[in-house]
């Protein structure tokens, strides 16, 4: 009787939840239908010997892993951007240590990300239609991570004490460079999504025209 009422319960309670894929993907929907596809999914994992692969997306990517890098600092250089700006004009030097942070932060993954790159345009296969926008995007990428580095170095031994001219051309300089990462991530989305570099179902059928760097004895 206590197990009939339970599954009377339970189904009850499923009726009143969305069906996930609908009836026929579930099992009869809900959370019973759920529970269910969750048991037969694992089921079928433990049968096959395994095969689940975690982060299939980082694997794909191999030793590329430019992609995988870049977002860091696109972050952290944002952010300390836009603190930068609120706690000088607010005057406010908490604002601007955390600004600092995260500069530091943002420093050391442009480096990672640019050295990343590097190596990325000396061996992902690309067409000489996306050379000029590949140089380009690495201009811009190692122009990021130069002036992070140096206006890194120059907080560091300020300590937050800018004045007069000092800090105008500190701000000038930090937006020359957050102005340079939304050009270079914009000329990298392009590649990306516009050509298809790194994508493999792609690149592969692109690799005869693989475009020779100067690295590599090209030109």
């Amino acid at each position: 009787m206590f197990q009939n009422s339970f599954i009377q319960d339970i189904s009850g309670i499923s009726g009143l939840l969305p069906s996930v894929h609908g009836d026929a993907d579930t099992g009869g929907g809900g959370l019973v239908g759920l529970l269910d596809n969750v048991l037969n999914s694992i089921t079928g994992l433990l049968a096959t010997g395994g095969g689940f692969q975690w982060f299939p997306g980082i694997a794909t990517l191999g030793f590329n892993i430019h992609p995988s890098l870049v977002h860091f600092p696109i972050a952290f250089l944002s952010i300390f951007f836009l603190l930068e700006v609120v706690g000088t004009w607010l005057v406010n030097d908490k604002l601007r240590q955390v600004a600092s942070a995260m500069l530091f932060c943002g420093t050391f993954g442009a480096v990672l990300a640019a050295a990343a790159g590097l190596y990325a345009a000396n061996t992902v296969p690309h067409g000489q239609d996306v050379h000029e926008i590949m140089e380009w995007h690495e201009r811009l990428g190692l122009t990021v991570a130069g002036l992070a580095v140096g206006l890194s170095v120059w907080r560091f031994f300020s300590k937050h004490h800018l004045v007069g001219m000092e800090k105008a051309l500190f701000m000038l300089l930090s937006t020359i460079m957050l102005t340079s990462m939304i050009f270079g991530a914009d000329l990298g989305g392009l590649m990306v999504y516009g050509h298809g570099v790194a994508v493999q179902n792609l690149q592969q059928g692109d690799a005869h025209h693989h475009h020779m760097h100067r690295s590599e004895g090209g030109n």
